[in-house]
């Protein structure tokens, strides 16, 4: 979540939407006090991390400042495979990173050796692994804060009504963020590519991976991504 005070806006961070991106295009007018990586919320009461939702979002003081809000988006598909793929780099990788306290990297630890059990019982196989991801973890933000697939619709919705001003949507990334430069009076910024960089589409609708994915995978995603669909235009594949 970016929050500038200076230019009045915030920025949702949905898991996998360009959110590395954009933290490094908006970073001087980034003036957020809270972390990026996990740490203990005094507000909610919980562990959290940038990727704060609308409902989490209503309990924190900023929320009552009135600035302009927005948040970019991406197709369940896509959004699907590449959670799966980041949920191998986080096994990998956060082991290694700092916490704020031992109690944090300890819950952190647990979270990534249930998220590696459900991967290995699936081969590595995304086609396996949705099928066996619970319905409970996608939909329930506080069941295991190192899950990147809860609805994108949770950042640009509230009670099933648009909350945020804009929606920009990664598909087409360039165009959607100038226009929210424009929106938020900001100058544009230099062009920093995280992981929008060669987003070749395999289908009619600019999805990416859905080529190598089963039908049972797609209907498990059209299931459970239902709401995404329904709000935020992204069409099915049946």
């Amino acid at each position: 979540m970016i929050i500038s005070h200076a230019r009045k806006f915030v920025l949702f961070s949905p898991w996998k939407t360009a959110s590395s991106t954009c933290n490094d295009r908006l970073e001087r007018y980034n003036e957020s006090t809270y972390s990026k990586f996990f740490y203990f919320n005094k507000h909610l009461n919980r562990v959290t991390h940038q990727h704060i939702t609308i409902s989490e979002f209503k309990a924190l003081p900023e929320s009552k400042l009135g600035y302009t809000t927005a948040s970019f988006v991406r197709n369940p598909y896509d959004r699907a495979y590449s959670g799966f793929i980041q949920l191998q780099r986080d096994i990998a990788y956060q082991p290694l990173a700092e916490y704020p306290h031992a109690w944090i990297r300890e819950l952190v630890k647990a979270q990534l050796s249930e998220n590696q059990k459900r991967i290995a019982d699936s081969d590595y196989d995304f086609n396996r692994w949705i099928m066996l991801l619970p319905e409970y973890e996608i939909m329930d933000v506080g069941r295991n804060t190192n899950m990147p697939l809860h609805p994108a619709s949770y950042w640009t919705h509230f009670e099933g009504k648009p909350y945020v001003n804009f929606i920009g949507k990664v598909e087409r990334f360039e165009q959607d963020f100038e226009i929210f430069c424009q929106r938020a009076d900001l100058d544009t910024p230099p062009m920093i590519n995280r992981n929008v960089t060669n987003l070749t589409s395999s289908d009619k609708n600019g999805y990416r991976y859905t080529g190598i994915m089963s039908k049972r995978a797609i209907c498990r995603i059209n299931e459970v991504f239902k709401t995404d669909f329904d709000l935020l235009g992204y069409e099915m594949i049946m």
